[in-house]
């Protein structure tokens, strides 16, 4: 019960986001409208307020960093070679299916898991990830898919690419500043934090609701095999490696690790169909993986906050 409790709100809210795309009550261009200023305001305010009222441990947990990315490494580079040898699928595939199979919606979905079932002390560990998360995967995936024609001058330009754009995204950009604010304890107006919270108040269910139009979008188109395989190791693979990392391996808190192990359960990132256009192939897959995954992901959201529940 104290699961569906956490679950029921947040999946009832990207159910009302997907009908309203679904009967056209919004449009395209109204839902596209309404992600840019969910990401753009909305977000970049609730990161914002979070990292800089966050209370930072004397002692950092960066283990946490080496358990999550470790596992979300050996799971893309597994994916690769499961997409080359078992589906034949030509370079670029391979980097994009790796990319389905470990890149998690720890944004949109992320977000309001973790508050939700861990409190607003996730919150930090969850930013931290988030802080590199498209770093790691888009700078991995770029240079696995070009492997084959890649020159070192190509990949630099690429990566600073990759560097300029996070750091002008409102996402990043919001948690640099609210990191400065609290480590250089900067004091900030109180009307402006007023304000700044009132708007961070709206993003979670605005995200999830932008979430449920998003998936309008995405439409089971076949590939069947390959879209489950990558379900599989997204929501199944992916957190039993992190959970024995982070809770085997590695003496982290259960709060940091319990708030990567949820990370590494949720569905497929919308990112991992962004990179999929950006070479304009193996997009069915991609966005047929991102469906299966969402349904999947109330399964397995639903185990691992049952068992962080019952360390409590």
């Amino acid at each position: 019960m104290a699961i569906l409790e956490t679950v029921f709100p947040i999946m009832a809210i990207v159910l009302l986001g997907y009908w309203a795309a679904r009967v056209k009550y919004l449009s395209e261009s109204d839902c596209d409208s309404l992600s840019i200023f969910v990401f753009s305001f909305l977000i970049p305010m609730l990161l914002f307020i979070g990292t800089a009222n966050a209370k930072i441990p004397d002692n950092m947990q960066w283990n946490f960093l080496l358990g999550f990315y470790g596992a979300l490494l050996c799971i893309y580079f597994v994916s690769v070679l499961i997409a080359k040898y078992l589906f034949k699928l030509g370079v670029i595939e391979q980097s994009i299916f790796g990319m389905g199979a470990s890149y998690s919606n720890a944004t949109i979905v992320g977000i309001p898991i973790c508050l939700y079932a861990l409190g607003e002390e996730a919150l930090l560990p969850l930013f931290i990830i988030v802080s590199v998360h498209n770093l790691v995967l888009f700078t991995v995936g770029i240079f696995v898919a070009q492997r084959d024609s890649l020159s070192l001058s190509s990949f630099l330009g690429d990566f600073f690419v990759i560097v300029r754009q996070l750091l002008s995204s409102p996402i990043t950009a919001s948690l640099i500043l609210g990191g400065m604010v609290n480590l250089l304890d900067i004091p900030i107006y109180k009307p402006l934090v007023e304000a700044i919270t009132l708007l961070s108040s709206a993003a979670v269910p605005s995200a999830l609701f932008v979430l449920g139009c998003s998936l309008n979008r995405y439409k089971i188109q076949g590939h069947l095999a390959p879209a489950l395989t990558i379900v599989a190791l997204k929501t199944l693979c992916f957190p039993l490696l992190v959970w024995l990392l982070l809770f085997q391996v590695f003496d982290i808190s259960t709060l940091w690790a319990g708030t990567a192990l949820l990370t590494s359960a949720m569905p497929v990132g919308i990112s991992a169909y962004i990179f999929s256009k950006k070479y304009s192939l193996y997009e069915a897959p991609i966005a047929t993986s991102i469906v299966l995954s969402t349904l999947a992901s109330l399964l397995s959201l639903s185990v691992v906050i049952a068992y962080l529940q019952s360390l409590q």
